[in-house]
């Protein structure tokens, strides 16, 4: 029995993977909607990846990482929307699951940020 039920798994064929095909949605939109969709500009969302890119970059080539533009991308229109994660998911092609990882992980970059581009006022300067 067990010779045969090893047989059965040998001669069996592994199915690859098929993966969609990532588009660039940054690119693909005129400027107006760009900024309908996520409430910038295509040159302040480039500037947000550049900031952005060392923390979100995925150093793997073996699996079909997300781009940091597209990472940018969902958290921004997340905000933008406060649509649910299953709704952005399927607008991009991804699971919920990595919707919601993509937008806590995008969040916490901007928010390591958060001191170099927000000053708060000192006491002195909340007495004037």
């Amino acid at each position: 029995m067990a010779a045969n039920v090893l047989f059965d798994q040998l001669g069996r064929q592994r199915n690859d993977r098929v993966y969609r095909e990532r588009i660039d949605h940054l690119d693909q939109m005129r400027d107006e909607e760009v900024r309908k969709r996520y409430r910038f500009n295509k040159e302040s969302i480039r500037f947000i990846c550049n900031l952005l890119r060392d923390k979100l970059q995925q150093p793997t080539k073996r699996s079909q990482a997300l781009s940091v533009e597209l990472q940018v991308l969902i958290a921004l229109r997340f905000y933008a929307t406060g649509n649910f994660l299953q709704v952005l998911g399927d607008t991009v092609g991804i699971d919920k699951g990595t919707a919601s990882r993509v937008v806590r992980k995008v969040s916490l970059a901007l928010s390591e940020l958060l001191p170099v581009y927000v000053k708060w006022p000192s006491e002195d300067e909340k007495r004037e």
